[in-house]
């Protein structure tokens, strides 16, 4: 039961149609959801200590979560502490539920497929939403304007991805599990039912017209190909794609002086100036608008650099780091099961999507980067009760390494702002 309430939690979070969703406001189907879940799971005796013993990243997430409130201390408002703690809270469950209930491959799978099923019902959606101009559950298109008297219809979602962007972001790392040598053997056998739900789910990626989308599911293209022709072709194969997607409205127009690129940085000037007011806790959890500040950072990293300062920086991207140690080890596997190479590999396109999508996005708290880092420690938990231990023990060159990686983003995005406030004059 834990594991049903856990895929019912995913669904309400994707599918969830303005109109009906009115009607439930003011009833917590969210909460009751999770609460649900996490009666179910120790009912059943799911709760197992030796999940969370495989990979330090489900013990940084709750970390993550502490210091999230703690955040809020310096700031003197108090109440935050539970704010910050009530906000993430569904977030966190999500991760924990899945890192518990989804014990073998079978539910595993069954979990990719319930993502991609409404993910694909979100890309349907959206291409009927940019022929009709209205989507099925009645959204209206988003006109851009992009000059004098031009305007580009941009396909939205529905519920929390009524932004083109978003949608676009929750799209692209499905289409990793899906490209046939990863898909084969991992989440199923017959290519054909691959490609079938692949062309709604690029078609939905182009009609958003986001071109943070565009470029990660450029990036999981990439990362196909480096695995079928080597790093050489696969950067070939990237050129020529980029010349393809050149054609996209809006896409070709990235210039660092266009409206929409010049309004993103400036709030991506604004997050370094609010982390160096407090670099070490930040201004708080939640807090980028608080002094009346409009807009988000339109950057995950930025965002949680500036509400949480160094530390909290480092303990997310340590969750990205563990990750893709995981993920490189899994790949190194040489006797295991015939579904961790195809399944490893389209992890790392998953990620790497969400990771390219998210430096043009908010998302540093979505719940979609904790569904893929609850996937990869579950594939890690599975692969243990095979015999297979791609355990990683943190050590201290560990959080030098994060410590390092950390700083450097933390360079390289004033350095790249700095730099394209200079170009676009």
């Amino acid at each position: 039961m834990g594991y049903f309430f856990t895929l019912l939690f995913i669904v309400f979070l994707y599918v969830r149609p303005q109109e009906f969703w009115s009607v439930l406001l003011n009833f917590p189907v969210m909460d009751i959801l999770a609460g649900g879940a996490l009666v179910c799971v120790f009912l059943e005796g799911s709760f197992d200590k030796e999940k969370f013993s495989h990979s330090p990243i489900a013990k940084i997430v709750v970390i993550l979560w502490v210091w999230f409130a703690f955040t809020e201390i310096p700031t003197g408002w108090l109440g935050g502490i539970t704010y910050a703690l009530r906000k993430f809270s569904p977030t966190a469950i999500l991760f924990y539920l899945i890192v518990l209930t989804v014990n073998n491959l079978s539910r595993l799978r069954i979990l990719l497929w319930t993502l991609i099923l409404v993910t694909t019902f979100l890309s349907i959606d959206a291409i009927v939403q940019f022929y009709t101009g209205v989507s099925l559950v009645g959204t209206v298109a988003l006109q851009r304007h992009v000059g004098e008297g031009e305007f580009v219809a941009q396909a939205k979602g529905i519920g929390i991805f009524a932004d083109p962007n978003d949608l676009a972001l929750h799209v692209v790392p499905m289409l990793a599990f899906l490209l046939p040598p990863f898909y084969k053997r991992s989440i199923g056998k017959n290519i054909f039912l691959a490609i079938l739900f692949l062309i709604p789910l690029v078609t939905g990626v182009v009609y958003t017209r986001s071109r943070g989308g565009i470029l990660a599911m450029a990036f999981v293209a990439w990362i196909y190909l480096r695995h079928r022709v080597g790093l050489t072709f696969s950067v070939v194969g990237l050129v020529l794609l980029f010349g393809l997607l050149a054609a996209i409205p809006r896409f070709g127009d990235t210039s660092a002086s266009a409206g929409s690129a010049q309004s993103r940085l400036d709030h991506w000037a604004y997050g370094i100036q609010l982390f160096r007011s407090s670099p070490i806790w930040g201004v708080g959890f939640d807090m980028f608008r608080a002094d009346g500040y409009r807009h988000t950072a339109h950057n995950s990293f930025v965002l949680v650099m500036a509400e949480t300062g160094l530390i909290g920086t480092m303990l997310w991207v340590a969750m990205f780091y563990l990750a893709g140690k995981h993920i490189f080890r899994m790949q190194r596997i040489t006797r295991g099961p015939p579904w961790v190479q195809p399944m490893s590999k389209a992890l790392e396109g998953a990620l790497g999507g969400w990771m390219v999508g998210g430096f043009f996005l908010s998302q540093s708290y979505g719940f979609l980067l904790y569904i893929l880092m609850g996937i990869v420690v579950s594939v890690v938990n599975i692969l243990a009760k095979l015999g297979i231990d791609i355990s990683v023990t943190w050590r201290g060159r560990d959080t030098r390494n994060v410590f390092l990686i950390t700083v450097g983003m933390i360079v390289f995005i004033h350095l790249l702002a700095k730099t394209l406030f200079v170009v676009g004059g």
